[in-house]
This record gives C-alpha cells, structure tokens and sequence, in this order.
C-alpha cells in the first residue's frame, strides 16, 4: 500500500497471527478439556493465586478484561460448580468469589499442561533466541503503551490510492421510494 512500510506491515500483521494462533490452541484445548474459554481460566487461576477468593472488582485489576466480561465467566463458571458468590455480612454491596472445590482440582488438573504447551511452541527457538524474542516483546509493550496514550484514530494520514484503485465507488441505491 502506498505511504506504508512493508516490513513494518509484515511485522505488525504476524505479531496479531501469531497471538491469535495461541489464544486458538490454548482455548482449543481448554475446551476440550474443561469446557472452558481462555478467559475463564485465566479467571479461575487469578482467584487461586488471590488465595481462593476475591470481590469481582479485585479481580478486574488482575485480569485484562471487562468487568462486564468478568461477570459473565463469574456467572458461566458458577453453573458449572467452579466458584460460589456468596453476600458478604458484613457489607452487602460486596460479593465475594469464592473458588470451590471443583474449581481447586480444575486448576489443579489444567495449569501443569501450559507450561508444556509454552514449551512446545517455544522449544522451536534456541535459549538466545527466547531471550532476544523477550527484549524484543518488551520494547514493543513499551511501544504499545506510548501509541495507546495517543488520540484514538486511524485517520490522521492522507489515504494515497493505488492506480489499480482508481474508480468510482458505487453510490447505495436510495429503496425508501
């Protein structure tokens, strides 16, 4: 695309490939093997690290998503037996997670096998290589992290077309007549 850096395009797009690829296998798995999202186990293993229980607001500082996400694998892992919210006496306007039983033997049974998958798709790259790779993430979080400060637009650059992208767009076709 014209005005664009190819390398810096490649780059860009095989970075989200490959984030995408993992989040696919280990949610596949996870699937398979609890019947459960990513997301749910990143819950669940944020509330046993928290020591078993913690407020739905306590676990939104620790896990990277919406608190209306956070309620929604609250409720998906409550049905299936995993958590437990109970009303806190104290303080009615606090609801605490707790993680049950069946959510300790859950995490017990599925965090060993990420350790072996992060092996296995990391076992391509020699130790030098996973160090460098890591110097490489951080600099671009930094990156990440100065872009998101910014203003929220794509828009800021002049589009320039390709001559192959030289017609006229077709207007809709006004159907209220």
């Amino acid at each position: 695309y014209p005005g664009a850096d190819s390398s810096a395009s490649e780059c860009f797009v095989n970075l989200i490939r490959v984030g995408d690829r993992l989040d696919a296998e280990i949610s596949r798995r996870l699937r398979a093997e609890a019947g459960l999202s990513l997301r749910a186990l990143m819950l669940l293993a944020t509330l046993d690290g928290l020591g078993g229980q913690a407020t739905a607001s306590k676990l939104g500082e620790h896990v990277p998503i919406t608190s209306a996400s956070i309620t929604s694998l609250l409720d998906t892992c409550e049905r299936k037996g995993l958590v437990e919210r109970r009303a806190d006496p104290d303080d009615r306007r606090k609801t605490p997670v707790s993680i049950t039983r069946d959510g300790f033997d859950l995490m017990d049974r599925l965090l060993p096998g990420i350790p072996q998958l992060e092996l296995d798709v990391l076992d391509s790259l020699t130790g030098n290589e996973q160090a460098t790779l890591l110097k490489l993430l951080a600099k671009l979080q930094e990156s990440v992290i100065e872009v998101e400060s910014r203003s929220p637009t794509l828009s800021d650059a002049p589009r320039v077309r390709p001559a192959r992208m030289n017609y006229t767009p077709v207007e809709p076709e006004d159907d209220r007549a």
